[in-house]
């Protein structure tokens, strides 16, 4: 982001980060190491309900220069004559879409005025550890392959017999049986991606209640259900 942020700052553009799942990341030190250059954007969008475990949904975007954002949503009938309270009383409607809104910065204001800032640091970090270690169990598996190292809270990988003769088409063909399988069995909730134009399997770990063993579990599930797809 670093060079992002410098191309930008030379061409007189607008910086925009879409932090929007691992932007709280930069509690930790590994997150604020990987997310470096972040605080030079001019824009931010964050997600709360993602990264910071909150209910959905709790958007927020974080701009620098707050008057921009007023001369693009701004608007002043006369029946909002009396909405006008001074600098000291921001208006909201006038720096997004929505005249009417909810408070949805209280759920977050609760959230850590109740458990502090350090219990949300240590369960975030902890996604980062748990995905670093999804990684090493599936470079030592001989039926894995890592598609993408580990990045904050996310690994990618897939079913790949190591010395196999497959094809992409079947190996593709039984990656997709074995997502199928972690969702239709309840193990895990598991998404999929294309890395590099190949079908992978992706971990996303958010879940503070997520164990090692959860994670273990899956990977185990995975490999099970990749070799009896071999076999059918």
């Amino acid at each position: 982001m670093i060079e992002m942020a410098d191309f930008c700052e030379a061409e007189g553009l607008w910086l925009h980060v879409d932090a929007a799942y691992g932007g709280f990341a930069v509690l930790t030190e590994k997150g604020k190491a990987a997310l470096r250059g972040m605080e030079r954007a001019d824009s931010i969008a964050l997600d709360a309900h993602k990264w910071l475990f909150q209910p959905f949904e709790t958007g927020c975007l974080m701009v620098k220069d707050v008057e921009r954002l007023e001369k693009a949503f701004s608007v002043e009938p006369e029946y909002l004559q009396d909405a006008r309270w001074g600098g000291d009383h921001p208006n909201f409607s006038d720096r997004g879409l929505q005249l009417s809104r909810s408070f949805r910065a209280l759920k977050v204001w609760m959230s850590i005025q109740t458990f502090g800032v350090e219990a949300f640091r240590r369960s975030v970090a902890k996604g980062i550890d748990l995905a670093e270690r999804a990684e090493e169990y599936v470079r030592t598996s001989d039926v894995l392959q890592v598609r993408n190292p580990a990045s904050l809270g996310v690994v990618c990988f897939r079913f790949f017999p190591h010395g196999s003769n497959y094809d992409e088409a079947h190996i593709e063909k039984i990656n997709r049986a074995i997502q199928t399988r972690v969702i239709e069995t309840g193990i895990a909730m598991m998404s999929s991606t294309r890395l590099y134009g190949l079908y992978s399997l992706r971990f996303c770990i958010l879940n503070h209640h997520t164990t090692w063993e959860d994670v273990r579990d899956t990977l185990q599930a995975i490999e099970r259900f990749g070799k009896q797809e071999i076999t059918a």
